[in-house]
């Protein structure tokens, strides 16, 4: 009776052995998730079986070492009663270990739905920001279509003027035949030069005008873009907080997820997951170096673009309306500007009503410079009667002259206003591509934290079946 007893106690204190050999086998296994430590955790997992084949080798002589004893001896079994007591105190502290974890468990669980609430937030507000984003664009279209029918308004005016001028010098001979007889009305020609100067007069104080409103717009434009870099830099700067903020959240939770996982007892099992943690640190700490160096290089590399997209419009702006009055030449003055310029970016509230001002001062411009070209044409009329070759010549030099400088200088606020839309839609989706990255990274780390939280679940029935089959093996030795 006393040596099934006994018996009954060695096989119970193999189980325990293998317990905790199940149970180191499992810990390892754990740690075997990590992509970055793959090749350590391998080489521990095949040192731990080595070491746990060596050591039930050993567990085997000592237990039948105890069963010669067991036939010898009677001393022993009050160890063993001994044993038994601490083996139960194991098994208590081990339990409540459970029940800590799962404590844990459900708290990374109300933590990953806090964060997919969060996450369903700002991709509503991602949505919010792209309906936005597609009105201004579809206004911003609405507006340079507006600039092409103008620009194509203008070019009109010109060939109306061009059959005028042609209209006229038919009609020359019968003026000339018409002078003798306006001998007599000279004081009423005098009167009409007089009107001419008042005319040239008002054109030139409504160019100033025009030059002036001009460069308030351009500086209102201008206000405008840097309160929107002020806004894109500050939410920037918060996002990037926000990032950080989050970071470091989730390193702390690895790090207390990775110390309630490691025994306190097991020194070596402990410094391994130090260096583990340790490693983890020094890469998300160059990975958000690199992250930063990148954002840095492609925010310059996009600034020099834009800086020389800017240049050629221009450029291709005044060559073509060089060719377009010079048709003389036969030259093709090739594809509107607007072929050429880029999407429309998106603007703030600020932006919009700016874009109204500018639309409602192009409408007042475009009705002052219809109202002086009639005055321009009754003036040529009145210059022909006493100069006519001269004065139309020079008339039409100088409306010409006008309407150049107008549409240029009107191509150049819409390719400064176009640039400086493009800019800030490439820091807006610069900023974009960050917080994507990082929910991204953050999805994987909560992925990885449930496979973790599952592998442990999985080590739990593992280490039970484990049990069972060594308990049949011993009882199957004692019989």
């Amino acid at each position: 009776g006393t040596f099934n007893f006994q018996t009954h106690e060695v096989g119970y204190l193999e189980s325990r052995l293998g317990h905790l050999a199940s149970s180191s086998t499992d810990l390892s296994c754990r740690l075997v998730q990590s992509e970055e430590e793959r090749l350590k955790t391998s080489k521990e997992l095949v040192e731990e079986k080595i070491q746990t084949n060596k050591m039930r080798e050993r567990y085997e002589e000592e237990t039948f070492e105890l069963k010669n004893k067991i036939l010898n001896q009677d001393g022993v079994i009050t160890e063993l009663e001994m044993q038994r007591d601490k083996l139960f105190q194991e098994l208590q502290s081990a339990e409540a270990c459970l029940k800590v974890k799962e404590e844990s468990s459900q708290e990374l669980t109300s933590e990953y739905a806090t964060l997919k609430n969060s996450y369903l937030l700002l991709t509503e507000a991602h949505d919010k920001e792209l309906a936005q984003s597609d009105e201004l664009s579809a206004e911003l279209l609405a507006l340079a279509q507006a600039q092409d029918a103008l620009r194509r308004q203008l070019e009109e005016q010109q060939q109306s003027v061009e059959t005028t001028t042609q209209g006229l010098h038919g009609e020359l001979d019968r003026v000339r035949a018409l002078i003798s007889r306006m001998s007599q009305n000279r004081v009423k020609v005098r009167l009409l030069l007089g009107n001419q100067h008042e005319i040239k007069e008002m054109l030139e104080k409504m160019r100033n005008s025009y030059e002036e409103r001009q460069k308030k717009l351009e500086e209102k434009a201008l206000m405008c873009s840097q309160s929107q870099m002020k806004e894109v830099e500050e939410e920037n700067s918060k996002l990037q907080l926000q990032v950080k903020e989050l970071n470091e959240e989730y390193r702390a939770r690895l790090v207390c997820y990775l110390q309630d996982l490691a025994v306190s007892k097991q020194s070596r099992m402990r410094t391994f997951v130090d260096s583990m943690l340790q490693d983890v640190r020094s890469s998300y700490r160059a990975r958000e170096e690199q992250l930063a160096s990148a954002a840095r290089s492609y925010k310059k590399r996009l600034q020099k673009i834009t800086r020389t997209h800017h240049a050629l419009l221009i450029t291709y702006s005044v060559q073509r309306d060089q060719i377009l009055a010079n048709p003389e030449s036969g030259v093709d003055p090739g594809p509107p500007e607007a072929h050429f310029s880029p999407e429309p970016a998106e603007l703030r509230d600020e932006a919009e009503k700016e874009l109204q001002r500018l639309r409602q001062d192009k409408a007042r411009l475009e009705g002052q410079l219809q109202v002086a070209q009639k005055k321009d044409e009754i003036s040529e009329k009145c210059n022909f009667i006493r100069h006519p070759g001269q004065i139309c010549e020079e008339s039409w030099l100088d409306v010409k002259k006008q309407l150049r400088q107008i549409t240029d200088s009107t191509l150049k606020e819409r390719a400064l206003l176009v640039t400086r839309a493009t800019v800030a839609e490439a820091q807006v989706l610069e900023l974009q591509d960050y917080v994507d990255d990082h929910l991204v990274r953050y999805k994987q780390e909560i992925t990885h934290l449930r496979r973790l939280h599952g592998m442990e679940d999985a080590g739990h029935s593992r280490s039970l079946t484990f049990l069972n089959q060594n308990g049949h093996k011993m009882c199957f030795l004692c019989v």
